[in-house]
């Protein structure tokens, strides 16, 4: 019994749960909720595949929930098998594929193929038995109603797992044919008047090859002496060349020590070897007048480094005193400054002025807020006398003819003189205000300049000092300048010294060199003479075995042509002699073969034959078990007595469904849609509780498809009322309500908006 499931990322599905129990449990929704998924993920979890993915109409990547962004798809169930619990694990995408198995909570088994093996095992039932028995599709069993004959016993032979029986017989009865045309084929090239031409062709290749055999091996022993000769004649020739390359080497070795000598007698012609000693004396002087000039060197690098000192110094103090003048120039410039900011006058002076501009500006700003005030005073008592008529607005006395009028024009005129005076105060406030300004940048200018001023003040350097310093530091650079020249005149002095030492003891260790090289030629040459005398060697000797054994290779060369040519004929007489026979034992074992195929194309009509009775056999004995189980199924299923029992007949051509009633009749002639419906569903059980007699598993998916009102509710009652007596446990895939009412299981209604790209939810009800 199936107690569980939990889909993870798995299609439409985000995470949903299903807990199921005996009896019917159903899944309702309207299409595209998400149902067909749920048994989908059921056949997946146990078998690692679903019908739809088998067929490739799915790839594993597919079955991850889009919307979710997750990377696998997930499938958990829970079933209980003979006793024991078991909990099998799937997790698949497209970088994943995971699975695992656990039996009472022990892991089991791990990896796709081994955890089917393992559910293969544990229920007995592999994954195509369980898609023809338990899992079957959308319209996959109420339609063979619908079918032809032909159509019809395809499909209910796939069902019983007979298809298999028609492949193997049509592939026996196609390699009994391609049999008996290799038979015929190897027969005609096995003609016998062709294997007595080969067999005489071969005999004349095996004479010529005999004849060939013995040339060869005449001319073989031939080569076989010159051969040896030639390597005699070889080893005294190499004994003499051994030979004659020693005394040219000597002889070369004496020409070249002749000319060397008199080469080196012309260059001593004339000249004299010093006395003993001369050299190392001139050594001697040669290394002094080096040590004086380093130490004159290093005198002048001592020198040379003061003078780079004192000329650092007089430039460090030259540019003291352009900084000195620099600064002092600046200094003016800004007591100018200063000096036009002032105007003659001095700080003081002018924060007093700023003061009483200040207060004059006040001032007329006091003064033009008071003539604004009275202007607006003076207006609004215009315009209430204007108003006012024969009354006083103040006191409400009388007022003479045009009093008011007049009034009010006197009002008006003293308001406008005002606003004349007010918009003159505003004239002189910015003029102050334009000199307050001025006065006030002067100040802060003139400040500035103060300040910087009394810094220069402080940092001002002492002209004369510094002039006084830098005539002191020429004077110290024009001495050691001279100190320098004169040194530097002292060296120049040595160098030459120097040169004409080192010429001189050069030429005399060259000349000593000379005449020490002359001596050791000499010797050498006459070593080379001696050695030279010695060598025994004969060029007329040398040329005659020279001779004759250059005859003798070619007398080797022409044998071996002859001994290569003769070869190659007898390999090619062999080759064509190994042809013939083998051509003629081809035709042997061609008869042979065609023998055997013959015999195998009978025995492979034989095994047709036997297939035939085998397939006969087997659905004679499934259609009795079926019909045995429709008899106990139908009236479980069928609720009135009319028709009593129905039955499945079956030949080579055709299953024919027919149903009792006063006799047997075809469904097809009698049958209403709902008794159709109730007689696909009585089948549908039968196949299950015949194929998978030890699961109790049946699970239908949009069984109502096609029926009509009355068939749908006779189906409903049959789910839920009877099967569960017949079939532990069934799942019902459905979009119509009546399916779920009463039924003993679990009810699960999926919702989803599919054109929104929602996930589905599940509720139990």
């Amino acid at each position: 019994m199936i107690t569980g499931l939990t889909l993870e990322n798995w299609k439409s599905h985000s995470s949903s749960t299903f807990s199921f129990g005996k009896g019917t449990n159903v899944l309702l929704g309207r299409m595209g909720a998400g149902k067909s998924s749920v048994l989908d993920a059921l056949c997946f979890a146990l078998y690692g595949t679903f019908p739809k993915m088998s067929r490739r109409d799915q790839s594993t990547e597919s079955v991850v929930n889009i919307a979710s962004g997750a990377e696998y798809a997930g499938v958990k169930m829970e079933f209980e098998k003979g006793g024991k619990k078991y909990e099998v694990a799937r997790r698949v995408g497209k970088k994943t594929s995971e699975a695992e198995i656990r039996c009472e909570g022990k892991l089991v088994q791990k990896g796709a193929k081994p955890v089917t093996d393992y559910v293969t095992d544990a229920l007995g039932v592999d994954y195509e038995l369980f898609t023809r028995a338990i899992y079957s599709e959308q319209n996959r069993m109420d339609h063979l109603l619908a079918l032809t004959p032909r159509s019809r016993k395809t499909e209910i032979d796939w069902l019983l797992g007979l298809g298999d029986f028609d492949a193997a017989r049509e592939a026996a009865q196609s390699a009994s044919g391609k049999l008996s045309e290799q038979s015929a084929l190897l027969r005609a090239d096995a003609d016998p008047k062709k294997a007595e031409e080969a067999e005489k062709k071969a005999q004349e290749q095996r004479e010529s090859e005999k004849k060939l055999s013995e040339s060869c091996t005449a001319l073989g022993k031939r080569k076989a002496e010159l051969v040896e000769k030639c390597r005699k004649a070889a080893a005294g020739l190499s004994g003499l060349e051994k030979a004659r390359g020693e005394w040219r080497k000597r002889k070369t070795e004496c020409d070249l020590l002749s000319g060397s000598a008199q080469r080196m007698a012309r260059e001593t012609e004339g000249r004299q070897r010093l006395p003993a000693g001369s050299i190392a004396k001139m050594s001697s002087e040669r290394k002094a007048v080096e040590e004086k000039l380093l130490a004159a060197k290093s005198s002048a690098k001592k020198l040379q480094e003061g003078l780079t000192g004192a000329k650092s110094e007089l430039a460090v103090i030259q540019k003291s005193i352009e900084l000195a003048g620099a600064q002092e120039k600046k200094r003016a410039e800004l007591e100018k400054k200063l000096a036009l900011y002032l105007g003659g006058k001095d700080e003081k002076r002018l924060e007093a002025e700023l003061a009483a501009q200040k207060a004059e500006a006040e001032k007329l700003s006091a003064e033009r807020a008071q003539l604004v005030a009275e202007a607006e005073e003076l207006e609004k008592a215009a315009h209430t006398l204007h108003k006012a008529g024969a009354k006083c607005p103040v006191c409400d006395s009388a007022l003479a003819h045009g009093k008011a009028q007049e009034m009010s024009l006197g009002k008006k005129a003293g308001a406008d003189e005002r606003k004349a005076r007010a918009d003159a105060c505003a004239s002189d406030i910015s003029k102050k205000k334009a000199e307050i300004s001025n006065l006030e940048k002067a100040i802060a200018d003139a400040r500035l300049c103060s300040a910087q001023l009394e810094r220069m003040k402080s940092d001002a350097a002492d002209i004369p000092a510094l002039e006084a310093r830098k005539k002191s530091a020429k004077e110290r650079v024009a001495a050691l300048e001279n100190e320098a020249n004169a040194d530097e005149e002292g060296i120049t002095r040595i160098e030459k010294s120097l040169e004409d030492a080192k010429a001189r003891h050069d030429d005399a260790v060259r000349a000593e060199t000379l005449f020490s090289d002359f001596e050791a030629v000499k010797k050498k040459q006459a070593e080379a003479q001696s050695a030279l005398a010695a060598l025994l060697f004969d060029e007329e000797k040398y040329e005659a075995a020279r001779k004759a054994a250059e005859e003798l290779s070619v007398s080797l060369a022409r044998v071996e042509s002859d001994f290569a040519g003769e070869e190659r004929r007898l390999e090619l007489v062999s080759n064509l002699r190994e042809v013939l026979e083998s051509d003629l034992a081809a035709m042997k074992g061609k008869a042979a073969l065609a023998q055997k195929y013959a015999d195998a194309a009978q025995e492979m009509a034989i095994f047709k034959n036997s297939l035939s009775a085998a397939q006969s056999e087997l659905r004679n004995t499934l259609v009795e078990e079926i019909n045995e189980a429709l008899a106990e199924v139908w009236p479980a299923i069928y609720p009135y007595a009319d028709y009593d029992s129905v039955k499945l007949e079956a030949d080579e051509k055709d299953y024919r469904l027919l149903m009792r009633k006063e006799g047997w009749r075809e469904v097809d002639s009698v049958a209403s849609g709902g008794e159709r419906a109730c007689l696909c569903l009585a089948l549908r059980i039968s196949f299950a509780t015949v194929l998978t007699p030890d699961i109790g598993w049946l699970i239908l998916d949009e069984p109502t498809h096609n029926l009509d009102a009355e068939a749908v509710e006779l189906l409903a009652e049959a789910i839920n009322t009877k099967i569960p007596s017949i079939v532990e446990q069934t799942f019902v895939i459905t979009h119509d309500p009546s399916l779920g009412q009463s039924a003993e299981g679990s009810v699960f209604r999926l919702e989803r908006d599919k054109s929104k790209g929602e996930n589905t939810r599940v509720e139990r009800i």
